[in-house]
């Protein structure tokens, strides 16, 4: 019965703003030194990470932005931070009362964040656009919290179980995509830096959506606003530390120790290194080779692994080694789609011939490359004189 009141109580905390709740902190206190310790203290320290949490993020947040490569990502960014900070401030009771009324918009922002975190994920190192659907999930989120609040008192404990379970699989879902992408990312920076970091993030997340389980189910779990508190501000200065470098040159002096790697290609190098690439890529088509590494071509070029990245992505400004090896056979698709003497073949004929795997792969990049389907490109390209015109990337 306890268990079930308790639950009740957190529910009924959940559907009701704290101002009009009337809701008072208790008067408890602790032994700390030999002597009581009031919780207010405890509340003015929770207080303190908070802020210092929030500072960090924001501040990470405008560098981040300022850095991102395009509208899209630093969109991602923005809302992935701004979610954060208002989780922050929504997560100690004696803001949500400061606030007032506007605490209902940092909850409404605040209840997606698990979806944000994704989409700032995938847009990042999957270089994925933001588009209606990539934003899906976040919506999603906050749709069903909306339920949960709103909605019948009688499935209120259900909904949030649901809504936390979805944010537990996206952050699941996004630790994924993190490691998995560190295989074809050709940004150096950003496969040593800001993979570990985002780790920690995502596995923070994981933790946070256990213990928000936790609680909708009706355990005790008295140490969460502060303990939450604490490793948000622990993050964000870990963040600040791996992600903002201050450049030397800021100050007028040169960097130190900061010379090039002994193995790193000089420059008059790269026009005969780029000519081995092209000459394997493109002469001898290597790319239509199924499951074909940044390993296999670091081999077949003759360069070691790291030094092809760069020379991809310093000189050729791919981000991606996926999107530099798709960007030739969607070129090539898109050439056997919108010729009359391959009609006949069907559309996974094609993708397996152009080294895809399998068809659902090939869908996704032709559609990220033109915005249409397979099968919709070579519909319009057989009704129009001429293929409709690439989408930009």
């Amino acid at each position: 019965m306890r268990g079930v009141e308790a639950g009740n109580r957190a529910r009924e905390a959940v559907r009701a703003p704290l101002w009009q709740s009337g809701h008072t902190p208790n008067k408890l206190s602790i032994m700390g030194g030999g002597a009581q310790i009031p919780v207010d203290s405890w509340q003015i320290l929770d207080l303190l990470f908070r802020g210092i949490a929030i500072g960090a993020q924001f501040g990470l947040g405008i560098s981040l932005a300022r850095s991102a490569s395009d509208l899209g990502l630093r969109v991602a960014t923005l809302l992935f931070i701004i979610s954060n900070i208002c989780f922050t401030l929504n997560g100690a009771r004696a803001i949500q009362q400061l606030l007032g009324p506007f605490e209902l918009l940092l909850w409404l922002i605040q209840i997606g964040s698990a979806g944000y975190f994704w989409l700032f994920a995938v847009t990042l190192f999957e270089d994925r656009r933001l588009s209606a659907a990539s934003a899906a999930p976040a919506v999603a989120l906050t749709v069903i919290g909306l339920l949960g609040h709103y909605g019948p008192r009688s499935i209120a404990s259900g909904v949030w179980t649901v809504h936390n379970l979805v944010g537990l699989l996206l952050a699941l879902h996004a630790l994924v995509v993190i490691v998995q992408s560190g295989r074809n990312d050709l940004v150096e920076a950003r496969r040593r830096l800001r993979v570990p970091f985002l780790i920690l993030i995502a596995s923070f997340s994981i933790v946070l959506s256990v213990a928000q389980i936790g609680q909708n189910l009706g355990f005790n779990a008295a140490w969460y606003e502060f303990a939450n508190a604490s490793i948000q501000a622990l993050l964000g200065i870990a963040g600040v530390a791996v992600l903002l470098e201050a450049r030397s040159t800021l100050f007028g002096v040169a960097a130190p120790g900061r010379s090039a790697p002994v193995d790193a290609p000089a420059i008059d190098d790269s026009p005969i290194w780029l000519e081995r690439l092209h000459q394997v890529m493109d002469v001898d088509a290597l790319w239509r080779r199924e499951g074909l590494t940044i390993g296999d071509l670091a081999t077949a070029v003759g360069l070691p692994e790291h030094r092809l990245r760069r020379l991809i992505n310093d000189q050729l400004g791919h981000r991606n080694f996926a999107s530099f090896v798709n960007q030739r056979r969607i070129a090539e698709a898109r050439s056997l789609l919108s010729d009359p003497a391959s009609a006949a073949r069907t559309v996974a004929s094609i993708a397996f011939d152009l080294g895809f795997g399998s068809l659902g792969p090939f869908n996704r990049a032709f559609r990220d490359e033109t915005g249409v389907t397979p099968t919709e490109y070579r519909r319009l390209a057989f009704s129009h004189a001429s293929p409709i015109p690439e989408n930009p990337r």
